[in-house]
């Protein structure tokens, strides 16, 4: 079986990479031990920046819909809040790693997949990424750190919008939002990743930790007060998973129909 994830380290450059590429990397439980093992690697002195991408088209697809619905109707709330854990340990490890972390988006980033990309502190997108904060289309909430990380990069009236809309927004927007960084022609994404990988890896370790505790602290945040967030919209999830909307919204994904939410 394929794994769900692949994790390298070279020449002090950490990479994560989502390999579900005929699911469009969408998120599933076995991708537990993958995410714990990238971070406890990349906290380790030999690595100096970790960059986190997409095999295939998709950088992430989201939340595994077919799973979460199957899931959802057998009650499997266990494993459907274990998943939910995991973002957050995920969105709040990334963020306190003293490491840069970078997210190269080459394709869609929608949901819990736009939210991976916004818990990095850098993102690259080629012109064909597309971001959605697509939970409200769902009957959900944002999860992963979405709601946290787009509260922290841009104004409340544009967070207001791209959470209550879900609409997909271009790389063109995302980067005159603030969310994007740099966009690469997709012909010259491996050169640039590979540019700035080295760059970091060349960069003062304890300087990069500092500016990241930096950043958090300038936005009124510690790593224990962006955990209380975290955990916050974590269970505003929770509650949403529970609500009639949710099973409607998943159901009418699958079956391409609009909703009929409550």
């Amino acid at each position: 079986m394929v794994a769900p994830l692949r994790f390298e380290i070279r020449d002090r450059i950490a990479t994560l990479t989502l390999n579900r590429p005929e699911r469009l990397n969408a998120l599933v439980p076995e991708m537990r031990e993958g995410f714990e093992e990238a971070l406890a690697k990349s906290a380790e002195p030999g690595v100096k920046v970790l960059f986190l991408r997409g095999e295939g088209r998709a950088f992430c697809a989201g939340g595994d819909i077919g799973w979460l619905a199957k899931a959802l109707g057998e009650g499997r709330w266990d494993e459907l809040e274990a998943l939910l854990d995991l973002g957050v340990s995920v969105a709040h490890g990334l963020a306190t790693l003293p490491k840069p972390v970078v997210a190269v988006v080459q394709g869609p980033a929608a949901g819990a997949g736009m939210s991976l990309a916004l818990d990095a502190d850098l993102r690259l997108a080629t012109p064909e990424a597309l971001f959605s904060m697509a939970f409200v289309k769902l009957g959900l909430h944002p999860d992963w750190g979405g709601s946290v990380g787009l509260s922290r990069l841009v104004n409340p009236a544009l967070a207001a919008e791209l959470m209550l809309t879900g609409d997909a927004i271009d790389a063109t927007r995302a980067q005159a939002l603030g969310l994007v960084n740099q966009i690469v022609p997709a012909d010259q994404l491996e050169a640039t990743v590979e540019a700035l990988g080295h760059r970091l890896a060349a960069g003062p370790s304890e300087s990069f930790a500092r500016i990241k505790a930096t950043l958090l602290r300038n936005q009124g945040l510690d790593a224990e007060g962006l955990r209380a967030r975290l955990d916050a919209e974590g269970a505003q999830m929770k509650a949403a998973m529970r609500h009639p909307d949710a099973m409607e919204g998943l159901a009418a994904f699958l079956e391409k129909r609009a909703p009929r939410f409550a």
